[in-house]
């Protein structure tokens, strides 16, 4: 008592001995073993085929897939940030052994292989149901809303696009009479030449976004068809997102995700659709799920935006069981008027049906909450929506390696 207090050593410019492995400072468990395990073991053919054989010797798509999977794991979307990283954190260093990719090179990479990432999705699921996960016993299939890499302040409605083309049209054709009046003038001086200089860049403007508008009203058009009205509107940045309502009530554009999901929690199959609503990707995803697997769900398990009489007819065509909600679940709605949505609404109310369906919230919503609130995905940055698909098809893909590398398969 009443001795002076002693604490730890601290020395902070103090230089020390770094291990000789980078390897040697990570703790054994971390998710970048596995990842670095699993991407070692993958055919990467169709990566390597987009390589040309002259030229310059490329970063090993091995290598920038590892980190772009183990990046979408962490949290992190932005080339610039992983090239960052690169230099202070030993767990990205570590995937990309001696090599410094910029953040240019590493973007690129994204971009190039968008197709490629569904089949890197396909190799976790083969993985998963090797390693026992990945049960169709009881599939959930769910959608959820991801922001477009756009807002409402790069989009104009058809009307104002209307206004403006017009506007344009007469701007453009000013400019091409002061054109011919100071060209006449000059051959009137000068002689007669080629006439050749190009256009004013004032000009090119205009021309310019007179045709993004058009494509823009294009789209629009074809999206809509006859209930097109003035106050539809169309991003300009992304012409293939559309207007949705987000999970916290907003409308912003946004792509609606789709997932099917097993009963261990793999994402055994994705989609990407520019509609609101997930009817239309109900068979898309089931044909993606037989493509992923070689196999059909025992049972499929949907909400109520799958429902249509189209969509029940389709699933008894395919001879596919599934219980898919009637109305909201848990509130009491009117009867349903369609001959195959009445048989699913008796279905639903007996015993057994409800106990299954119980299931298809906490299974087929847990992987969307983890993939936002964990992993931090919650906006495209790629876009149009090939782009998009590619880009949701890499953060499924990062979220099966997650869920394997936490399961006792990944950790023996």
């Amino acid at each position: 008592m009443g001795g002076e207090i002693e604490f730890k050593a601290y020395t902070p410019g103090q230089g020390e001995l770094l291990p000789s492995y980078t390897a040697d400072a990570l703790d054994p468990s971390d998710p970048a073993f596995f990842v670095d395990e699993v991407v070692e073991g993958l055919d990467l053919a169709a990566f390597e085929r987009r390589y040309s054989a002259v030229g310059e010797h490329a970063y090993p798509p091995r290598m920038l897939l590892k980190l772009w999977l183990f990046s979408a794991i962490s949290g992190v979307y932005s080339g610039r940030e992983i090239a960052r990283r690169l230099h202070y954190d030993l767990r990205f260093r570590y995937l990309a052994g001696e090599l410094r990719p910029d953040f240019r090179t590493i973007n690129r990479f994204r971009v190039v292989h968008v197709e490629d990432f569904r089949e890197v999705l396909r190799e976790t699921v083969r993985i998963a149901r090797e390693a026992g996960l990945g049960r169709l016993g009881r599939v959930t299939i769910d959608g959820t809303k991801l922001r477009a890499n756009t807002s409402r302040h790069k989009a104009m409605s058809r009307g104002r696009m209307d206004e403006a083309e017009a506007q344009l049209d007469d701007e453009i054709g000013q400019i091409l009479m002061q054109i011919e009046e100071q060209n006449a003038a000059e051959d009137d001086e000068h002689g007669d030449d080629d006439g050749g200089g190009g256009l004013p860049a004032e000009l090119q403007s205009r021309e310019a976004r007179r045709e993004r508008i058009r494509a823009a009203r294009v789209q629009l058009e074809k999206e809509k068809g006859e209930k097109l009205e003035p106050r539809h509107q169309k991003s300009f940045a992304d012409l293939e997102a559309n207007m949705m309502k987000t999970g916290e009530g907003s409308l912003a554009y946004c792509y609606n995700a789709q997932a099917a999901v097993s009963e261990d929690g793999i994402i055994v199959a994705t989609e990407l659709s520019t509609t609101p609503r997930d009817e239309a990707s109900l068979e898309p995803v089931l044909d993606e799920i037989e493509a992923n697997t070689g196999e059909r769900p025992a049972r499929m398990l949907a909400d109520s935006g799958y429902l249509t009489e189209k969509s029940l007819e389709a699933m008894e065509a395919r001879q596919q069981k599934c219980l898919i909600a009637v109305g909201r679940e848990g509130k009491r709605g009117q009867w349903p008027s369609g001959r195959h949505s009445r048989k699913m609404h008796r279905t639903l109310r007996l015993p057994w049906a409800q106990a299954l369906y119980r299931h298809r919230k906490t299974q087929g919503e847990r992987p969307f909450a983890e993939i936002k609130a964990v992993m931090r995905f919650r906006r495209f940055s790629l876009r149009g929506a090939a782009k998009a698909r590619g880009q949701w098809d890499l953060a499924c893909a990062a979220f099966n390696l997650r869920r394997l590398a936490a399961s006792p398969a990944g950790t023996a």
